[in-house]
């Protein structure tokens, strides 16, 4: 097959430090890539292709997505390409007949035209007969939008343009139907169906083995691409966003829009276990979620998370009830109180709706124990606490963590 462009050796070097390198791709998956832009014609410094490597439980795998424009490169240098699609968008009102035997339709515009019904497009060729294809919009909006599937209704293209997208659906079947574009596929023909994909078939898994206790069904996650260990990494996010939506498949699959605490940009996050899905119908905007999250096909999924900080839960619960009333006061001093040696590790201080509070890491009896220091003359005492130093201190246990009351005395300072 004679190749339709090739790359210089500075193309291709920058092929490799743009694309291949920063996903972990091989030698072998580049000459791949190369070796298949050239052959169809594809520029992925143009933006014609994209380069995606992911691992999965079965090992890497890679897959070269195009654009439709990419698509569209690649037909007009076909043999019998004549020109590109006829496409078009049909609303209600238009007078519209559709004659896929023919490879025809015949549509006029209504003088009241209403709501977008879908569209269709033409694609001729020299030798062939000519393929018409219609896509209904109303499946791949109900998909796709924003204000359909977001928890607020944020708008996103399907809904600030609502017919080029549709059009744009329309003409990528177009091309593949007229002409060869075998093993090439499109962001709007893979979507994320190939990436939200459930398996109820797990027989491919290992049976568990005597004396190994069977993971609860309820954590395990509902894809089959269970990740590696050591690509997941876990990080606080601050809720922007969760909605629960519908792929063009039929199959529901959660998005989360999060923002990390120490970052001034926002993630999408995809949801894939059922269980992670529901438990996060119950948050809200603004609230803060411990997030383990892997990389998968360019596309950021959820394996696991943790609500909000219980320490900081329980040290909100308690302010609440010191201020409430004095019989609130009267339980908390039936909590147990003790002295105890310490050797501090760290104490890190944080403001929590105004109010300052301390968290102090130590070791007592050779364990580490995290305690938390609240009210102003509690703070100020775990303030001048340092690493290193050898303290008795006076805590009290309310259901299961330790508080300060006292800093006894300093038996031993760091240094």
């Amino acid at each position: 097959m004679e190749k339709a462009i090739q790359f210089t050796d500075k193309e291709k070097s920058l092929i490799w430090s743009r694309f291949i390198q920063p996903v972990n791709g091989t030698d072998a998956e580049a000459q791949h890539f190369v070796e298949m832009c050239e052959n169809f014609g594809l520029n992925p410094l143009l933006g014609d292709v994209v380069f995606q490597r992911y691992e999965t439980k079965r090992g890497a795998k890679t897959q070269f997505i195009t654009t439709r424009d990419g698509l569209l490169r690649v037909a007009t240098r076909q043999p019998g390409y004549v020109g590109p699609p006829n496409a078009n968008v049909v609303k209600e009102g238009d007078d519209f007949e559709f004659l896929p035997s023919e490879g025809d339709v015949k549509h006029k515009f209504g003088t009241k035209r209403g709501k977008i019904i879908g569209a269709y497009a033409i694609m001729k060729h020299k030798k062939h007969h000519p393929v018409a294809v219609f896509v209904d919009f109303a499946e791949y909006y109900n998909a796709n939008s924003g204000k359909v599937n977001s928890k607020y209704g944020n708008p996103n293209v399907w809904d600030t343009l609502p017919s080029a997208m549709i059009v744009k659906i329309a003409e990528t079947f177009v091309l593949r139907r007229q002409f060869p574009l075998g093993g090439l596929y499109t962001q709007e023909e893979v979507g994320l169906d190939d990436n939200l994909q459930e398996t109820d078939n797990r027989s491919d898994q290992q049976p568990t083995q005597k004396g190994e206790k069977e993971q609860p069904e309820k954590n395990k996650p509902s894809h089959e691409e269970t990740p590696a260990a050591d690509s997941v990494t876990s990080r606080e996010m601050i809720v922007q966003s969760y909605a629960v939506k519908t792929s063009s498949s039929n199959k529901q699959y959660g998005l989360l829009t999060a923002k990390p605490k120490e970052l001034d940009q926002t993630v999408n996050v995809l949801v894939r276990d059922k269980n992670l899905m529901s438990a996060l119908k119950e948050t809200a905007e603004g609230e803060i979620l411990n997030l383990a999250i892997y990389q998968e096909n360019s596309f950021y999924f959820l394996h696991d998370m943790q609500t909000p900080s219980t320490v900081e839960k329980e040290e909100n619960n308690q302010q609440a009830k010191s201020s409430s009333s004095e019989q609130s006061s009267v339980n908390v001093d039936q909590s147990i109180q003790d002295t105890y040696s310490v050797m501090i590790q760290n104490v890190t201080i944080g403001e929590k709706n105004g109010a300052k509070f301390a968290k102090i890491a130590g070791e007592i009896n050779g364990e580490s124990t995290l305690m938390i220091a609240r009210g102003e003359k509690e703070v100020q005492q775990a303030e001048q606490l340092a690493q290193g130093d050898q303290v008795t201190l006076a805590l009290k246990k309310e259901n299961g963590f330790w508080f300060l009351v006292e800093v006894m005395e300093d038996n031993q300072q760091a240094g």
